[in-house]
């Protein structure tokens, strides 16, 4: 439907047709807002999961090579933090 078809409407019709679409709105809406939350919970799980790997790993791996490493021969770039943007 068109402005031309809704000016052809009465106060009345027209408002009950807005509303209706406005309720089509606000379903979609939620619907997309659930596949969002379910996406970042998906995510939230996976970054646990990488996190807890990532902590039994170096401690077995590296361990030996950070421990012949000294303090005043690190650089700067090894000691970098990872930024997440969103």
């Amino acid at each position: 439907m068109c402005i031309k078809d809704l000016e052809r409407l009465s106060g009345s019709e027209r408002i009950s047709f807005l509303q209706e679409k406005l309720q089509d709105i606000r379903k979609y809406y939620l619907t997309l807002k659930s596949e969002v939350a379910s996406i970042d919970r998906r995510r939230k799980r996976l970054k646990k999961k990488e996190r807890e790997v990532s902590n039994t790993t170096p401690s077995t791996s590296s361990g030996s090579s950070d421990a012949a490493m000294s303090p005043s021969s690190a650089s700067p770039t090894q000691n970098t933090v990872a930024v997440e943007c969103r």
